[in-house]
């Protein structure tokens, strides 16, 4: 066999060799979604302490408790004493103003002279006149911009202390509604699929 020949026989093993690696290269998994903990459908009667001792944390308990309501799942009240568990946390809230100034200006200037004189010898004798405008405008343009963000964190209790669920989730606002009003839905709505998820652990069967 002919040294050309042996090159092409080579060249196309290797190229049948590249290719079946190629196929049989495994393809990456994504990493698998921590599993919910299986006692949160337990979870019916809950009582929502304030997040704060201020405006904010009263204002952000109202919100977590509307939306909790709204789900039409639990059981909520005001004695958490008598609640099976209690939903606690902290909200922080950030404003940012940034600020923006332009301006122009535009002169102008016109001026005029004339003379005149007349004489004889030595003697001369003449007028002279001279005016002049002169004017400007200025014009300035300023403008601000406020930034809302907030961070709302959760957490699910029970009567032992035990933590059964945890979460934190931030917001720079909506297009209806603020920072706030926006974290603390977003928290609710993560509590409420973490849950599902939890249900439909139990319901599929153990695995062989």
């Amino acid at each position: 066999m002919s040294m050309g020949k042996c090159a092409l026989l080579a060249a196309a093993m290797l190229l049948v060799c590249g290719a079946a690696f190629s196929q049989e290269k495994p393809k990456e998994t994504p990493p698998a979604e921590q599993a919910a903990n299986p006692r949160l459908v337990k979870v019916k009667r809950i009582c929502v302490q304030k997040f704060g001792e201020d405006v904010l944390g009263a204002q952000a308990q109202e919100m977590i408790i509307a939306k909790l309501f709204e789900s039409h799942r639990f059981t909520l009240t005001e004695n958490c004493e008598k609640a099976d568990y209690v939903l606690k946390g902290s909200i922080t809230e950030r404003t940012e103003r940034t600020y923006r100034s332009e301006s122009e200006g535009i002169g102008f200037g016109r001026s005029a002279a004339a003379s005149e004189s007349s004489g004889s010898g030595v003697t001369r004798s003449g007028t002279a006149a001279a005016a002049s405008v002169r004017g400007d405008t200025h014009e300035s343009l300023s403008s601000s911009e406020v930034k809302e963000q907030a961070a709302v964190t959760m957490r699910l209790v029970d009567k032992d202390g035990e933590i059964l669920w945890a979460a934190s989730l931030e917001s720079t606002g909506g297009k209806t509604k603020g920072a706030i009003g926006d974290a603390a839905e977003r928290a609710v709505r993560k509590f409420l699929r973490d849950l599902e998820r939890a249900e439909k652990q139990n319901a599929s069967p153990p695995k062989p």
